[in-house]
């Protein structure tokens, strides 16, 4: 298993694209978390956070499938160097107004747009860098280091506020841009898919390609059912950044800045672990089986995590009274362990829905699907976190977490009479 792995970290153009993803991700997460710490600092309210969130998420609704569909025309590494530029001045753009909220919010819409013409030119370029036999692998070490750099973003974030400040911070995450700039660089030229003319591009064609795409998506139900899994997993990291500063103010009474490593860190893990075990050892198991426990296991784990705003009173049950009670475990000890099981589980989810998307999907229409999944993972999957924001400032951050917990397991439920119903759903 581990030869699979250093051979596919051997390929040259496949390194560069994946340390270039790496240091990007980890900036751009570093700044939804920043920003989270900082709106939550000022309010201390959940709402407001969903609304800086939803900042991010607008354009993944607005251009995420036509950006798909642009980025088939074009070489890709072309697309990805263009997105990396003018990501940094965005971000030198934070530096300047970093007290400036009307800027805060139209840069954070800005840095998103850029971000959607991204990720349907990174992913899909995947199987142009490797061989066939290594495409599986790569996936996984991709999506390994796609959900490490997300969260170890989250983690940094406050620890990295505390170096630099509350603006120069800003600085910080633009260099980490500049230098995954400089790994895409060193790529190859990643033609475009599409054979026509630059001239000859117009919108109707852009209109056409992208209802091509979507056409795919809804014969196929494979992928389309890996779409929603994708989407449900970003769902659960968005609800993390929204419910996360609240969760350790009012239930775990932790410092803020403390909150981006000692909230994010164990999923960091789980989810690093979760995904590395499925990259070596899910070829024994079908996938649709592996997905289903990791929905079960992300419920399970959610309705324990509301449990703790109640924790060492017997009436919230035996089990977490005895746990409390019997290993004297508080709600810090209780939170570090759920939440590492949510990350291991919440990877039992992604990393099998992502090796689907590539295999099943036709190498003329990536883009666009990317497209798809960006404005789904962007732009829907945002709508759990921003719902679990208002209802934390409503009913309180335990009920938002059991109710979250509870749509979960029906989901699960639901994709387990799919399962059975279907003959050609994920096996």
């Amino acid at each position: 298993m581990l030869n699979s792995y250093i051979s596919v970290i051997k390929n040259t153009n496949f390194r560069n694209i994946w340390l270039g993803q790496i240091t990007s991700q980890i900036s751009l997460n570093m700044l939804i978390f920043v920003l989270a710490i900082m709106v939550y600092q000022t309010t201390r309210s959940s709402t407001v956070v969903s609304l800086m969130l939803l900042c991010f998420a607008i354009p993944s609704v607005i251009f995420g499938v036509v950006a798909g569909g642009i980025v088939d025309f074009y070489d890709k590494r072309i697309v990805l160097l263009l997105c990396n530029i003018s990501r940094v001045f965005i971000f030198i753009g934070f530096f300047l107004f970093a007290n400036n909220i009307l800027a805060i919010f139209i840069l954070a819409i800005l840095i998103s747009i850029s971000t959607q013409f991204f990720i349907p030119a990174e992913a899909p370029s995947i199987p142009n860098l490797v061989e066939p036999s290594q495409i599986l692998t790569a996936n996984s070490l991709f999506t390994i280091s796609f959900y490490l750099s997300t969260v170890l973003g989250f983690i940094l974030s406050g620890p990295m506020i505390r170096l630099f400040g509350e603006t120069f911070v800003y600085l910080f995450m633009g260099s980490l841009m500049i230098l995954a700039t400089a790994f895409i660089y060193l790529l190859p030229s990643i033609k475009a898919t599409k054979g026509k003319s630059k001239i000859n591009i117009t919108f109707s064609l852009f209109t056409d390609t992208t209802k091509e795409g979507l056409l795919f998506i809804r014969e196929n139900i494979r992928v389309r059912q890996s779409l929603l899994l994708l989407t449900f997993s970003q769902a659960l990291i968005a609800t993390l950044a929204v419910l996360g500063p609240g969760f350790s103010d009012r239930i775990l009474n932790i410092d803020l800045k403390d909150a981006s490593y000692l909230i994010m860190g164990p999923a960091a893990i789980g989810l690093v672990l979760g995904a590395f075990w499925v990259g070596g050892f899910g070829n024994r198991y079908l996938k649709g089986t592996i997905i289903l426990l990791g929905m079960w296991g992300v419920a399970f784990c959610l309705l324990l995590l509301s449990l703790l705003t109640k924790a060492g009173k017997p009436s919230i049950g035996l089990f977490i009274y005895f746990l409390h009670r019997r290993f004297v475990l508080n709600n810090l000890m209780m939170a570090i362990g759920l939440l590492f099981f949510l990350g291991i589980f919440n990877s039992f989810v992604s990393v099998p829905a992502n090796a689907i998307l590539q295999s099943d999907s036709d190498t003329k229409m990536q883009g666009r699907i990317y497209g798809v999944l960006t404005s789904l993972t962007g732009g829907v999957s945002i709508l759990p976190g921003i719902f679990s924001g208002i209802l934390a400032d409503v009913a309180g951050v335990g009920r938002a977490l059991s109710v979250i917990g509870v749509l979960v397991l029906i989901s699960g439920i639901y994709h387990y009479l799919q399962r059975r119903k279907v003959n050609t759903t994920i096996n």
